[in-house]
């Protein structure tokens, strides 16, 4: 989603949400969204094989070519899977793919239902968060499945794990490049139970180096920095007590990322975290740069007061090759060789 998007989503939602009606099988489910401490057991999705039936659907922004509808089913069916198409991937509502009603009832839908074994995506931009208040959880405790994007689906994949202990995957939307390091990744952890993450031998990650050395052990959190923060003070920000956080973002200026990690630091996060690896921040430059910091100057700025290890660059985000990573597994963390290794698989 690009900056100038993303500020007038922020602005015109308020708005919107404060005049949106809940329907009666929607407004039972605000009963569950109290702040939890974390406490509970993870749930581990079923790994996917050949046959399972998956589905695609919208729960962000709306898709106007359709196109990337088709050859998104193709990649997964050339993978063995059986496709299912939400009806919201055809809808618009101004941005979104349907009202918010019929985004959230859609999943809530697919959720309930066991032949589902994973929901993907088509896009993200913005819409998750009007939602979140809407999703049956409960539901989702009793029907684990995978659920995989990234950009604005990081506040849904972060609020399901904090709310039900399920492990959700950031990963490729349907309108991502799915180039075969990206493809494998994601494959590597839904399929394969794979547990190690490492550096790729690609030319966009050149970058992708050491800014504290040292090692760390933690949960995994975390996503799209602007998505992340706009959690703080709800009850779907998730604990980061002990958590390695990941973060990215695309075309926010760097006084902009201040202000985010700015926010993260005052909340307390980088006072728990174990440890915190930076993403790509493609197209995050000044506009006059003899007037600003460097991204990576702020960066510096707002995490010097603390000792966890810090890697920049790695392949999460807005970028055409990238990890697919799990939410809510723990995993070791070394900046010595640039990987990451999960303590046992992210699915069952």
């Amino acid at each position: 989603m690009t900056h100038i998007k993303r500020r007038s989503f922020l602005k015109s939602t308020l708005a919107l949400s404060a005049i949106s009606v809940l329907p009666n099988n929607l407004s039972a489910f605000r009963e569950n969204n109290s702040p939890l401490n974390e406490s509970f057991t993870a749930l581990y999705p079923t790994r996917l094989t050949k046959g399972d039936t998956v589905v695609i659907m919208g729960l962000a922004g709306a898709v106007r070519d359709q196109k990337v509808v088709v050859d998104f089913k193709e990649i997964l069916e050339k993978q063995g899977f059986v496709v299912l198409i939400g009806q919201t991937v055809y809808k618009t509502f101004g941005y979104l793919s349907g009202t918010d009603d019929e985004r959230a009832n859609e999943f809530n839908h697919f959720v309930s239902d066991t032949q589902v074994k994973a929901i993907f995506f088509i896009k993200g931009g913005w819409g998750c968060g009007r939602v979140l208040d809407k999703i049956n959880y409960e539901q989702l405790k009793n029907n684990p499945k995978i659920i995989l994007g990234f950009s604005d689906l990081t506040s849904l994949l972060n609020a399901i794990y904090h709310k039900t202990g399920l492990v959700t995957f950031h990963g490729p939307t349907g309108n991502s490049s799915w180039d075969s390091f990206s493809l494998n990744s994601f494959m590597d952890m839904v399929s394969r139970r794979g547990l190690s993450l490492q550096k790729p031998v690609i030319r966009q990650l050149q970058v992708f180096s050491v800014l504290r050395a040292g090692k760390a052990s933690g949960t995994l959190i975390g996503g799209n920095l602007t998505v992340f923060c706009s959690l703080l003070g709800t009850p779907y920000f998730p604990s980061c007590s002990g958590k390695i956080l990941f973060l990215e973002d695309t075309h926010e200026e760097p006084y902009r990322i201040d202000r985010m990690l700015n926010s993260l630091r005052l909340a307390g996060v980088f006072d728990q975290v174990s440890g915190l690896i930076f993403g790509q921040f493609n197209d995050c430059k000044a506009e006059k740069p003899n007037e600003s910091f460097t991204l990576e100057e702020v960066v510096q700025h707002q995490l010097n007061e603390y000792a966890f290890p810090v890697i920049w660059g790695a392949p999460i985000g807005h970028i055409k090759d990238k990890w697919t990573l799990p939410i809510g597994v723990e995993a070791h963390m070394n900046t010595d060789d640039l990987a990451l290794k999960l303590i046992r698989p992210a699915v069952s």
